[in-house]
């Protein structure tokens, strides 16, 4: 095992909305909804080693299915600094695929310890992969 070439330096949640099913049949429903993600990655303006990440997941009911026993949005802002040893051709990537998974793991967290107090079972979300995400590097902001 080896340290981690990206830092997490810090993060908070700049949305909660959970709503749980008031039809009582919802109980009865497998899964946990339809989720849906969105990432932004934003380089800091004057330094090419420090990023915000903000990733949005929500969890709807599937198109096709009945409701299920909880709907969701959780928006969370994560604050990372890669290792300046680390090859500066591949840091867009190492954030890009990393980041976002450790926000996930923030989220997962937050929706387990929300729903353990609900009416329904706990929701507990797989792990995910951000890897086929990766984008070019965009231009940070001004």
């Amino acid at each position: 095992m080896q340290p981690s070439p990206l830092h997490l330096e810090n993060y908070f949640f700049t949305r909660i909305h959970l709503d749980a099913c008031e039809d009582p049949a919802c109980q009865d429903v497998e899964g946990s909804g339809a989720l849906k993600t969105q990432t932004r990655c934003q380089p800091h303006a004057s330094d090419p080693l420090r990023w915000m990440v903000t990733l949005v997941l929500s969890l709807d009911q599937d198109a096709d299915a009945a409701c299920p026993p909880y709907t969701a949005e959780f928006e969370v802002v994560g604050f990372f600094k890669v290792d300046e040893t680390f090859a500066e051709e591949r840091r867009n990537g190492l954030v890009q695929a990393n980041a976002p998974a450790v926000l996930f793991g923030a989220i997962r967290e937050m929706l387990t310890n929300l729903t353990s107090r609900g009416p329904y079972p706990a929701v507990n979300l797989n792990t995910v992969t951000f890897i086929d995400d990766v984008k070019a590097p965009s231009a940070p902001p001004e």
